[in-house]
């Protein structure tokens, strides 16, 4: 597959159907000639009308083609952005959107092209002109009926345009937790993105992206919204941005433990919530880290905690993660106090080189 940069910010503005009209009729007043006299021959009146209506038609085939082709088409782009696409609008109602402006597009071309074939026969200027208003009207009358999908392909675009702009092939950094385990600290500490950070669940809403350096290369990390441990079809809009997140993206997925429970969920939960979402990862390399060790060490959790963090460390190296290089020790960090915050970066970093690199060998086998 080539690569394709998403820009969906260059989408052209959607009007509304009202001012869709009023865009359209007045260009065709402006742009064509606007003085007819009865005394005209009934060949140069007809001419007259048939500019009128073949301008307005063209107008409204420009306009309407635009907007098709700037809206992208869910089966031609990454499947990560068609999943993000279905998340937040469902593909079904988008895709039936942009149909019925299509449908339109051919209804309109139709309506000029046959009443162009009757104005050639109009015998009078006045039959000329009401045939003429008829075209226009019916012209109009169709884009009033799609007001409501114009309406929704707007909120769309203005959705679409905020989105980050993700590259989905480049390397990658996919930071994935319970909520309040540091995941935004973690961001803020190792790029230069700025997001918020509240001691509440669910703070950070979708998916933000930040760029860091690592061997002079340019990373991507993401920091998605935490997830609640529970079956995918209970899950909201905001955690299932995490999960198109994890499916799709080829990167390196870090999984920040809260070893001081102040997040708000035991030690047990975490390890769930990890077990319940790793088929995810499957083929992916995978970091675990333990964060808020400046609050409660590693040494001193209960054994029973302790062996789930072991049980967690026994699953990256099963075969559902590549195994790469020497047993390491298991990271741990603090965001707050920045302690081995970039120890944690360079794991990361690492194993996905490691990880490509793997890739490569192995396709060219």
């Amino acid at each position: 597959m080539t690569t394709m940069q998403y820009n969906f910010k260059k989408i052209t503005t959607v009007p509304t159907a009202k001012d869709f009209i009023d865009v359209v009729l007045s260009r065709t007043q402006r742009q064509t000639p606007t003085v007819v006299h009865r005394g005209y021959a009934i060949t140069r009146i007809r001419q007259f009308y048939m500019r009128k209506v073949k301008y307005t038609q063209t107008s409204w085939n420009e306009k309407l083609s635009k907007i098709l082709e700037d809206f992208p088409r869910v089966d031609d782009i990454h499947p990560f952005y068609s999943d993000l696409l279905n998340v937040l609008y469902d593909k079904d109602h988008y895709k039936l959107a942009l149909g019925q402006l299509n449908t339109a597009k051919n209804i309109i071309d139709k309506i000029a092209k046959d009443y162009v074939k009757l104005l050639k026969y109009g015998d009078s200027l006045y039959r000329c002109k009401q045939l003429k208003r008829a075209a226009l009207g019916r012209m109009c009358t169709i884009m009033k009926k799609h007001a409501a999908s114009l309406a929704y392909l707007e909120q769309v675009r203005q959705h679409m345009s905020r989105l980050p702009s993700i590259d989905p092939n480049t390397r990658t950094i996919l930071v994935c937790g319970y909520p309040n385990v540091g995941k935004s600290s973690f961001m803020n500490k190792v790029t230069r993105a700025d997001v918020e950070v509240q001691p509440y669940a669910f703070t950070t809403k979708s998916i933000y992206v930040g760029h860091t350096d690592y061997k002079y290369l340019r990373w991507q990390v993401l920091d998605t919204p935490g997830i609640l441990d529970r079956p995918l079809e209970e899950r909201n809009t905001i955690e299932m941005q995490s999960i198109t997140a994890m499916a799709h993206l080829r990167a390196v997925v870090l999984y920040i433990v809260d070893a001081s429970e102040q997040c708000g969920y035991t030690i047990k939960q975490q390890a769930d919530l990890f077990h319940s979402i790793k088929p995810l990862f499957a083929n992916k390399p995978l970091v675990i880290a333990v964060n808020k060790v400046d609050v409660r060490k590693l040494e001193d959790l209960k054994p029973e905690d302790a062996a789930l963090i072991a049980g967690m460390r026994a699953a990256v190296r099963g075969p559902a993660a590549l195994t790469l290089g020497e047993e390491e020790e298991l990271p741990c960090m603090s965001t707050l106090s920045e302690e081995g915050v970039m120890e944690v970066k360079r794991v990361c970093c690492d194993k996905l080189l490691a990880a490509r690199v793997e890739q490569k060998l192995a396709s060219r086998r």
